[in-house]
């Protein structure tokens, strides 16, 4: 069986596949960084999960909606942080 994962978004349980992979960037030395999509899903460190869109690199828009609201992609990764700009902008056209 494939590995499964839950959305921080909607809380669906599904193979990792199915789901998008959100990685913080560190900007320097503090904890504060920026979540940005790893497409790959190689970037080290802890992740978050959201589910895939209609465009498979970017995550449905309700879902990323749901996480900003319950700050659930910061608690995922257990690290004060910002969105990446890009990644908002794209969902929300």
């Amino acid at each position: 069986m494939p590995p499964r994962r839950r959305c921080v978004g909607c809380g669906r349980i599904a193979p990792k596949l199915e789901l998008l992979r959100i990685a913080v960037i560190r900007d320097g030395e503090g904890r504060h960084g920026r979540a940005m999509c790893d497409r790959t899903g190689t970037m080290p460190g802890r992740g978050a999960y959201l589910c895939r869109g209609e465009q498979p690199e970017l995550p449905a828009a309700e879902c990323l909606e749901r996480a900003q609201r319950r700050d659930a992609i910061a608690r995922a990764l257990r690290s004060a942080v910002t969105l990446d700009p890009k990644l908002v902008e794209s969902v929300s056209r």
